[in-house]
């Protein structure tokens, strides 16, 4: 069965609140033992609308995605987020299709991760077509694998878009040559014809911590 996930962006505007719903929400997690796969880590934002906090969280299927926010427990803990930061939060289902590289990715040395976080609205779906199919090279080269590609997603707080892509890759430089490389930048052309995008790297967390952002 597919995961799935907690796909967040948001801007802290009140920092000492902030704490309040930071300690709320990391003593739900630790009860409900809630795993992450990015945690406000270092990021570069690519594309599109900025946030200067991105959060990754996994749950066992997109149902329990969208049940745990919805639950009577969580939701005076969301409430104290809307509080205390502006908010773009979508439950969003995981990918368990072909993959372009043999094995997911695996932290080298204790460094973790490097992700992909995309939302896109597609105003082209023909054209975009051709971008998937373009993609396919350079990301076996790098060692992308493909978290969430574009399954069921359903928005909690904010503004979210048509489609969100999650890719992971060994670790954030491999990500970001991925990015630049020629392969990817010749697919890039094609899907800015296609489709319009917020597009963040970022490093995700060298172990499966429990969530506390």
């Amino acid at each position: 069965m597919a995961k799935g996930y907690w796909f967040v962006n948001l801007d802290v505007v009140n920092p000492v609140d902030f704490i309040t719903y930071r300690d709320a929400n990391l003593d739900y997690a630790q009860r409900h033992h809630i795993p992450l796969l990015v945690r406000g880590g270092d990021f570069e934002q690519m594309e599109g609308i900025k946030r200067h906090r991105n959060v990754l969280v996994e749950f066992p299927s997109f149902e329990a995605a969208v049940a745990a926010h919805a639950s009577p427990e969580y939701a005076p803990i969301a409430r104290l987020r809307s509080a205390t930061a502006i908010c773009d939060a979508a439950a969003v289902e995981g990918f368990d299709g072909p993959q372009p590289s043999a094995a997911p990715p695996t932290p080298v040395a204790g460094r973790p991760l490097g992700y992909w976080m995309v939302r896109i609205d597609v105003s082209d779906p023909e054209r975009y077509k051709d971008y998937a199919a373009a993609v396919t090279e350079p990301f076996a080269e790098y060692g992308a694998w493909f978290v969430v590609r574009g399954g069921r997603n359903a928005l909690l707080e904010g503004k979210g878009r048509q489609r969100y892509v999650v890719l992971s890759f060994t670790d954030v430089e491999t990500a970001r040559a991925c990015y630049f490389s020629l392969g990817y930048q010749r697919a890039l052309a094609i899907r800015k014809e296609a489709a319009e995008a917020d597009f963040v790297i970022i490093s995700g967390f060298t172990g499966r911590e429990t969530f506390s952002a």
